[in-house]
């Protein structure tokens, strides 16, 4: 009896924010897409599930930042052009510095913004800073605030990509398992699955967009990614007064991504371990973690120390070894696309990945991707890979 399969344009492993922008943008352009998601679509550990869900520009790499830029453009309109609401809010985002020499620093950031093409970043005073923010420690000196980022429901907008891709006929397998990738002679034509009625699924073209998992399987094809998993830990506090924090806060001091959302609830980030559980697929979290990033949200805006902690978790992200996506195809591996390795800041770029992988695919200009090549993969040694893989804090439990 031979070996059941099913043909497909492009096949996509993982169905995350970055996964179903690039299933939906694929699919209203009339080719065949299948996403292949090994648990449910935004379920919980997956990044996409767990993101802060900012939108921002600022700190961009220059590699990211005419990603960044034509994404912040499209944001607004994008609940619009997936019919879902996604609980965007375009609330601006602030850098603060709680000393001299940090004014100084932020000063020099905000020339780079602005080199960067993010010409509405601009510093703020003191004054300026606590009349946008009324409620800031006192310590604040300084402010860098670009008006046109924001924030939106991570979960929501990876499900309202999928839904959207779906209705433009793409097809959805959940709970179903990618074992490996097939090639012949240099190119990947498809992947080996777990699945009631399907063993192997070829696909003129396969997009890698697994996050953390990725890793894996490429591997299966003796590829070897510089991508290390992180467990980043995300806290939600009971519900405050709304409004009292529009932008998205973050300090150059501290370790901190604060928000609030639309139903007055804090959300706490800003990249704090948790510890990576057995076999990768879940995590435990650590109470130094929860402790420190609960008090220092509280000592920058003391509104979050009059509420109570109701939540905690961890997503599992796929951080790279400069920080920056790999994202398009390879040379030396014809039919494989990458989209991967987004280093915990993903999810505000997703719309123009989802646009530029597509052009890709169908044979148009993609120059947004020219600086996250994933032929640079080549220019790190294994020495360097091996040094950046052991110095993770991850503290994995298996």
């Amino acid at each position: 009896m031979g070996v059941s399969k099913v043909k497909t344009d492009v096949l996509i492993i993982g169905s995350g924010v970055i996964g179903s922008s690039i299933a939906y943008h694929l699919a209203r352009e009339g080719l065949r897409v299948l996403v292949v998601e090994r648990s449910q679509v935004a379920q919980e550990p997956v990044a996409s599930w767990a993101s802060a869900g900012g939108v921002r520009r600022q700190g961009r790499h220059p590699a990211e930042a005419a990603l960044a830029s034509a994404a912040i453009e499209r944001w607004p309109s994008l609940e619009q052009e997936l019919d879902a609401d996604l609980h965007y809010r375009q609330g601006g985002n602030l850098l603060v510095a709680e000393s001299a020499e940090e004014a100084d620093e932020l000063t020099r950031f905000v020339q780079l913004q602005q080199q960067n093409g993010f010409v509405d970043v601009r510093l703020l005073d003191r004054q300026e800073l606590h009349e946008l923010v009324p409620g800031l420690n006192e310590s604040v000196l300084a402010g860098s605030y670009s008006v046109h980022d924001g924030q939106a429901d991570p979960a929501r907008t990876t499900r309202a990509f999928a839904n959207a891709a779906i209705r433009h006929g793409a097809m959805y397998w959940t709970e179903a398992w990618v074992q490996a990738l097939l090639e012949s002679k240099g190119r990947v034509e498809g992947a080996r699955v777990v699945h009631p009625d399907i063993e192997e699924v070829e696909a003129a073209h396969v997009v890698l967009a697994a996050g953390a998992w990725s890793d894996e399987l490429a591997a299966s094809i003796g590829l070897r990614l510089p991508i290390r998993m992180q467990a980043l830990q995300m806290l939600r506090s009971s519900p405050a007064t709304p409004n009292l924090l529009r932008p998205v806060l973050s300090a150059l001091g501290r370790s901190l991504s604060l928000k609030q959302l639309p139903d007055g609830a804090f959300l706490l980030g800003g990249g704090w371990p948790g510890t990576i559980g057995e076999y990768r697929r879940s995590y435990i979290l650590r109470p130094e973690s929860i402790d420190g990033n609960w008090t220092t949200a509280s000592e920058l805006f003391p509104a979050v120390a009059q509420q109570k902690m109701e939540s905690a978790w961890c997503g599992l992200e796929a951080e790279s070894i400069d920080e920056i996506p790999f994202i398009g195809a390879l040379s030396d591996w014809q039919g494989l696309i990458l989209a991967l390795g987004f280093s915990g800041h993903g999810f505000a770029l997703s719309p123009t990945v989802g646009q530029s992988v597509a052009d890709q695919i169908m044979g148009r200009p993609s120059p947004m991707l020219d600086g996250l090549k994933p032929d640079r993969i080549a220019h790190f040694t294994n020495a360097e890979i091996d040094a950046f893989l052991v110095s993770a804090d991850t503290g994995s439990a298996g």
